[in-house]
């Protein structure tokens, strides 16, 4: 099989992009029977969504106690922020080009002005190799060395939740693993994908609503869902199994059997897929796998003959050309760095030409400039009275992130529960990726 090198991107944390969540899967859906809501039933502008029965207070979720130290990391001309990144790993599931795009968005901030009359000042990029126990060790390093104002954080594990909350260290991101779930210091640009067991729960139904209406019309909707074999992707499969329950969809398949060391050979899950529905192959197949193993599944299922949908979160410039993915989707939670007719996606562009010139626009590498954009904008809105507490208040008390045509609105502190119910779904042809603009659904109570 081909290498690809650096492209090797992700996905064990593939549930942050626009449908989400999850818990073990069987055969059939373990996401339990969702109630098609008609209500719910319909795709509408990147803003404005609907929220059913979901209300959060931030006093309830945890790490919600008054900083410590309120004035860390902030002078009267600066203010710090540390950064947290799984940039490389063995096994090559890595996240190298987010500080790049944080740093572009930083850079950008700062060449016209700062913000409030103080510069960002980014610090190095504290690497947790992938590793679950260095992750928890670097983070108390950030923050006990370090000791920015608040942090970026783009990484496979989670262990790092415990150091920041003992700081109340506010950190912002793509929002893929559980740590930016349940507590009201993490806030990820599409929200919380994936919350840990116990903390509530609500699902969203605009992944689903997308996929829907790109299938050809009377295709009946049926879906089968196949996972990494690690927590990440398993929490991520019951959510978007309800997701799309919810969207009118017949789960007929729901495993987590590609092991993380990789898939040697597709053929037993192939031949599943291939018979799932009463004998037949569903209508769309997503998956939630690193780089390799999403290509090898996708030449397999059209070397078996399968018509259907394709679907991953999977998205990367570099792969336009790699010819097992012609032809399939990868569903976004933000536009792609493609959709220049978008007067922020084209600001984005210019920025990386400016401060990054040859960067790739890949998901993760936009990860990291509308993370920032996120903290900037934040910042602006507190204003020159700038501590811990007072950015936190600002962001917890009915807070909109919101970028038109471009980055879904997330509201705050709902969406520390739960994700953005938006997203775009991006098909690769003839080499190159597309997509309409986003659209959302809405967010409703997990049963």
């Amino acid at each position: 099989m081909r290498h690809y090198g650096r492209v090797a991107l992700v996905l064990s944390v593939a549930c942050a992009v626009g449908v989400a969540g999850c818990s073990a899967g069987s055969k059939g859906s373990s996401a339990g029977t969702v109630t098609v809501n008609p209500a719910l039933s319909k795709l509408g502008p990147d803003h404005g969504w609907s929220q059913t029965n979901v209300t959060v207070g931030a006093n309830s979720l945890a790490c919600s106690a008054p900083a410590s130290n309120p004035n860390r990391g902030v002078t009267a001309t600066s203010v710090r922020i540390g950064l947290l990144a799984t940039a490389t790993s063995p096994g090559g599931v890595a996240f190298g080009d987010f500080p790049t795009g944080a740093k572009v968005r930083i850079d950008a901030a700062n060449t016209a002005g700062g913000v409030n009359g103080r510069t960002i000042d980014l610090l190095g990029t504290r690497d947790d190799t992938g590793d679950a126990g260095r992750n928890g060790g670097q983070a108390e390093a950030l923050v006990e060395k370090d000791q920015p104002f608040a942090a970026f954080v783009q990484t496979i594990d989670a262990n790092y939740i415990d150091a920041f909350c003992s700081a109340e260290m506010p950190f912002f991101g793509w929002g893929g693993n559980s740590g930016f779930c349940g507590n009201a210091i993490g806030f990820g640009i599409t929200g919380c994908a994936t919350p840990k067991t116990g903390d509530p729960r609500a699902y969203d139904t605009g992944g689903a609503l997308t996929m829907a209406n790109a299938l050809p019309a009377g295709t009946a909707r049926t879906a089968a869902l196949i996972g990494l074999d690690n927590d990440s992707a398993r929490q991520g499969i019951i959510t978007v199994g309800q997701g799309m329950q919810a969207g009118g969809f017949k789960i007929v398949y729901e495993e987590s059997p590609i092991p993380i060391s990789g898939l040697k050979d597709a053929t037993s899950i192939v031949n599943d897929i291939m018979r799932a529905d009463s004998g037949k192959p569903p209508a769309v197949v997503f998956f939630v796998a690193q780089f390799g193993d999403a290509v090898k599944l996708s030449g397999s299922l059209k070397a078996a003959g399968y018509k259907g949908m394709i679907v991953s979160p999977l998205y990367d410039p570099r792969v336009s050309t790699v010819p097992e993915l012609e032809g399939t989707y990868a569903l976004l939670g933000w536009q792609g760095g493609f959709a220049t007719d978008v007067p922020a996606v084209a600001q984005m562009v210019a920025d990386f030409r400016k401060y990054s010139p040859g960067t790739a626009l890949s998901l993760t590498a936009t990860a990291g400039y509308w993370a920032a954009d996120m903290l900037v904008k934040a910042l602006q809105k507190t204003g020159e009275n700038l501590t811990v507490d007072s950015f936190l208040k600002t962001l917890n008390t009915n807070y909109t992130n919101y970028v038109p045509g471009t980055v879904p609105e997330t509201r705050w502190p709902l969406n520390h529960v739960a994700p953005s119910p938006c997203g775009t779904l991006a098909h690769l042809t003839n080499g190159t990726w597309s997509a309409p603009g986003l659209q959302c659904g809405a967010i409703a109570k997990a049963s």
